[in-house]
């Protein structure tokens, strides 16, 4: 039977092409060339333990997508060769980290993916970054000069949106100033369950995509087989500025503290009740996952 959004002699339909869809050209027009690409797999079982017993707590949703951000950024603090970028002759390295993100915005019931910065995200704490991505997944979002830009950029006719990329690309102040130093993109969905990775194109020196969460049989200390929940990860790097000692460097400082789950504590428990109380309107918004599967675990700015 022909469905009815289909045209029945021609077999096909067509629609107008969405100008927000020259918004993600943009980001893989200015992809990265000399891009290498490293997946693994993070035990992540004590830290999803501790996240739920902080969403007990508190009643509501903790992002585990926000937990990663908070572990990338202090990770990229640490190793700041990953927010290092070739301009002419030189090598500029920011100290801020601007981690640059994706969120399904709630826009009159309908779910729109967007890019959104977390600025400073170094200097932040769990909790607020948290209530950052929840805020603005449900709440008009903060100013940002950067968004009405990127807008002006996706108007653009095809040949002028090219130009202005490539000048974008070369200038690094330029890709902070629009992105932000440093990405993380979520390839989480309600139901996949099987082990996935994602090789993501990147804007930024160095790019995060978080995977799956999957079961996997390991030893206890006393070499007994147990279940264990690892999460699949992919880190995209820009290997004309990055080498992999520092790339090393900067995985196994991301994995220790994505891994331990040492911000997911009473302080942060008490941090996000005192945010809560000054953002009612905030702390009511109900994510459409909130009552999530355990290979979800409220990421919240999946993609």
């Amino acid at each position: 039977m022909t469905s009815l959004n289909y045209d029945a002699a021609t077999g096909f339909r067509e629609t107008p092409w969405p100008p927000l869809r020259n918004a993600v050209l943009a980001v893989l027009e200015q992809a990265r060339p000399h891009v290498v690409w490293g997946c693994g797999e993070l035990d992540v079982t004590d830290t999803l333990a501790k996240l739920k017993h902080c969403q007990r707590e508190l009643r509501m949703a903790v992002s585990l997508h926000a937990y990663i951000l908070h572990a990338l950024s202090r990770s990229a603090a640490a190793q700041p060769g990953v927010m290092t970028y070739r301009h002419g002759k030189k090598l500029v390295t920011f100290s801020e980290v601007d981690v640059l993100t994706t969120i399904d915005r709630r826009i009159q019931g309908h779910r729109i993916a967007a890019a959104y910065c977390v600025r400073g995200a170094h200097k932040k704490t769990l909790a607020q970054i948290n209530w950052e991505l929840r805020a603005a997944i449900n709440q008009p979002l903060p100013p940002d000069p950067a968004i009405p830009l990127r807008r002006k950029i996706a108007k653009l006719p095809a040949f002028a949106r090219r130009l202005v990329n490539g000048i974008v690309t070369r200038n690094p102040h330029w890709v902070r100033r629009l992105y932000g130093t440093v990405g993380l993109t979520n390839l989480q969905s309600h139901g996949l369950n099987r082990p996935f990775w994602g090789l993501p194109p990147t804007i930024t020196t160095l790019s995060l995509a978080i995977g799956t969460i999957v079961d996997r049989v390991a030893l206890d200390a006393a070499g007994k087989a147990v279940n264990r929940k690892h999460l699949c990860m992919v880190g995209a790097a820009d290997h004309a500025v990055i080498d992999g000692m520092a790339l090393s460097r900067f995985s196994y400082k991301t994995i220790q503290l994505i891994e331990a789950g040492a911000a997911l504590d009473d302080g942060f428990i008490e941090e996000t009740r005192r945010l809560a109380a000054a953002d009612p309107a905030t702390a009511r918004a109900r994510p459409e996952r909130e009552s999530a599967s355990e290979n979800e675990h409220e990421t919240e700015g999946a993609v």
